[in-house]
């Protein structure tokens, strides 16, 4: 039995100091940031609330949003030149959940700026016959309030989930890192 232990404690420590011998520094550098993400590929969205278009242009690289409000319903494919790369089609409940995933935003109506809900806003829209220049504000108002404080996740799956859409979770799973800047630097091109 003692001569196991010491033929196994010889081959032990002869493989341990074979191996030792051979230990090299590694060479390469080690990043001090592990991964980097590349940005995604830009992407026009165009919105269909209740049959009032609005074109969303995600440009990524420019860390922009553009906002186009269309002054015709049909268009084939693209809109001043940006490409439609998905349709969303949905009623005044995606807005209502949009405003309430921002937080609220404030308006000014009637010379009085009051910070209204989703709900609120979503009722005001259903009752106004011309709503061009409230959709302005309204755009405007979201793009600010996104700017300060980003959407989650949750919003992009209720997007996916609620909506008739062509949008699937890993077309818009990045874009949530992103959209707090894009909608810092948002604007309404026309």
């Amino acid at each position: 039995m003692s001569l196991c232990v010491i033929c196994c404690s010889l081959f032990v420590g002869g493989g341990y100091f074979y191996l030792r011998q051979n230990f090299k520094e590694a060479e390469n550098k080690v990043s001090s940031i592990p991964y980097s993400f590349s940005a995604p590929e830009n992407k026009g969205i165009m919105l269909d609330i209740c049959d009032n278009l609005t074109f969303l242009y995600l440009d990524f690289g420019e860390k922009r949003l553009k906002v186009i409000i269309p002054p015709e319903a049909d268009y084939n494919g693209e809109i001043f030149g940006y490409p439609i790369d998905f349709t969303v089609k949905t009623d005044y409940r995606f807005v209502s959940r949009l405003i309430d995933c921002a937080d609220g935003i404030e308006l000014e109506i009637s010379g009085e700026t009051l910070r209204y809900t989703g709900v609120q806003i979503s009722d005001i829209l259903s009752r106004t016959v011309d709503t061009s220049e409230l959709k302005r504000k309204i755009i405007i108002a979201l793009l600010e309030k996104i700017g300060k404080n980003g959407l989650d996740g949750e919003f992009f799956n209720y997007l996916v989930e609620s909506a008739d859409t062509d949008i699937t979770v890993p077309d818009c799973y990045y874009w949530e890192r992103y959209i707090t800047k894009l909608c810092k630097n948002g604007v309404i091109i026309n």
